[in-house]
């Protein structure tokens, strides 16, 4: 196990429990491969999204992936990470990537609880399967059009990192 000279007691809760408890509550299928790994169906707006989540108690870090089931061709591989690149430019939190083989768009993002007095809290919780399904939706057509080698890809992706200001 990693020491540092500035590790500090934290909770050593597992918040998989909690996530266990909320997909239970929100009706998600879920699997729970062991103490500090499970995978779930969730669903959005385009598809059923797979999140798979990992607890990594030597750094009170909470991993969190969302993958979206577009397989990516090698052929279209170089116009993906184009379109990764500019969809992660625009993004606040989290990022996505290639994964599984770099076929499968998925948003990625990790939650650090060492310095959380209370832990990772249900609302935190849902607050990034919220982030998460919200930027997976955004995004699913661009991957859509990237699979197929539609022309339409750029256009799609500039309206949907569009930025608004203001109210209408």
């Amino acid at each position: 196990m990693y020491s540092s000279p500035f590790d500090l007691p934290h909770d050593d809760a597992n918040p998989l429990d909690m996530v266990e408890e909320l997909a239970t509550a929100q009706g998600w299928n879920f699997s729970r491969h062991d103490e500090c790994l499970m995978s779930l169906k969730v669903k959005g707006d385009k598809t059923t999204y797979e999140v798979s989540l990992e607890w990594q108690d030597e750094f009170a870090a909470l991993l969190f992936a969302c993958s979206m089931p577009i397989e990516i061709t090698d052929q279209y591989y170089e116009t993906a990470t184009r379109a990764l690149e500019q969809i992660n430019q625009n993004l606040w939190m989290g990022h996505f990537d290639l994964s599984n083989k770099g076929k499968y768009p998925t948003y990625r993002y990790t939650l650090l609880a060492r310095m959380m007095p209370g832990g990772i809290s249900v609302e935190m919780m849902h607050d990034i399967f919220d982030i998460a399904i919200a930027e997976s939706n955004r995004f699913y057509t661009t991957f859509q059009l990237v699979q197929a080698g539609d022309v339409r890809l750029q256009d799609n992706l500039a309206a949907a990192v569009f930025e608004t200001l203001g109210e209408a």
